[in-house]
């Protein structure tokens, strides 16, 4: 399915080389950096003794306290950097880790929806870098790392200049594949998902295009996968792959606010998530976003994160322990 990649040139951000050396000169003052003062709650909250749903129930075990602007979208960076972006309907973005602690206050980026990022060494610097896209249309990665306040912007050459309107991102799975993976689809080619690779050229960061997938119905979510790409349409507002123990399972979140979840076998099935002692999940999240690898924050089996507003009217991040599916020793199945 990747076939024929086209190099594009990059589309520098204005004195970019500056800012990766300003961003490589704070991560080596302080490589380790301590997260800024947060407002989460103190400890994790384990949820509460009751009378379970029928059908596969997960818990919410954490939640952050009211972020106070509508929240458009959250991502996850799994490992060792365990980092979750929230992106903001106002524009804004904010980093929080895998204890919903603040790493970055929140910034007026001019962010619209933000993707699975990842950390690693980008010119022999630790760094959290995510795809996301601009609220023009564009894609853009922010890169943090250090004590930066805020991430830096690095624009990339998408290779249209038809405004971006989707966007999904996965860790490499070849050297080929360099720094991540991106897909993303438009608004005039909503039955179109483009796909490439993020790769370093020199001291600058550029897209590898490969050829357009298409699609059968306009597109609203998408999973970069090992082996593939997958799309999902109408009514599905967000999907996350859980990669654990070397099984996979897919996370799907609807309109309604429903839940699913598919594993490699191709069986679906609905779940609810169970409110936590003091923790509240909206009832209908507008965004998830989920990982194999949580080792950062004491989630052995991985975690899931959904944003919304809660019925109290607080706009906050839910973090969702999926142990109860990613933990099963031969793969989920229901109690007959």
């Amino acid at each position: 399915m990747f076939k024929r990649p086209h190099l594009r040139a990059a589309k520098r951000l204005v004195n970019a080389p500056s800012a990766l050396a300003l961003l490589f000169l704070v991560a080596a003052c302080n490589p380790g950096g301590e997260p800024a003062a947060t407002d989460s709650v103190d400890s994790p909250i384990a949820p509460p003794e009751s009378a379970e749903p029928e059908g596969l129930v997960l818990p919410a075990v954490w939640q952050t306290k009211d972020l106070e602007t509508p929240v458009a979208s959250v991502a996850l960076a799994g490992a060792v950097g365990s980092t979750v972006a929230v992106a903001y309907e106002d524009g804004g973005l904010q980093f929080l880790d895998f204890e919903g602690e603040r790493v970055t206050e929140k910034a007026n980026m001019g962010v619209s929806k933000v993707a699975d990022g990842r950390y690693m060494l980008l010119q022999d610097t630790p760094v959290t870098v995510f795809p996301a896209i601009t609220s023009d249309g564009d894609l853009t990665l922010y890169i943090h790392g250090g004590e930066l306040a805020e991430p830096l912007p690095y624009p990339l050459d998408a290779g249209t200049d038809d405004l971006i309107e989707g966007i999904c991102g996965a860790g490499p799975i070849a050297e080929s594949d360099g720094v991540m993976r991106v897909g993303f689809w438009t608004q005039g080619e909503r039955r179109q998902l483009r796909t490439g690779r993020i790769v370093e050229a020199g001291s600058d960061l550029v897209l590898l295009l490969n050829e357009p997938i298409p699609a059968a119905r306009d597109i609203t979510a998408c999973v970069l996968s090992d082996g593939d790409a997958l799309v999902y349409a109408d009514p599905v507002l967000a999907a996350a792959e859980v990669k654990h123990r070397n099984k996979t399972y897919r996370f799907v979140l609807d309109d309604l606010g429903g839940y699913s979840l598919s594993n490699d076998a191709g069986d679906v099935y609905p779940f609810t998530v169970r409110d936590g002692i003091s923790v509240r999940p909206p009832a209908r999240p507008v965004t998830m976003a989920g990982t194999g690898d949580a080792r950062g924050g004491g989630y052995p089996g991985g975690l899931i994160v959904i944003g919304g507003e809660n019925a109290s009217g607080a706009h906050t991040v839910t973090y969702i322990d999926p142990s109860k599916v990613t933990r099963e020793p031969f793969g989920y199945a229901p109690n007959e």
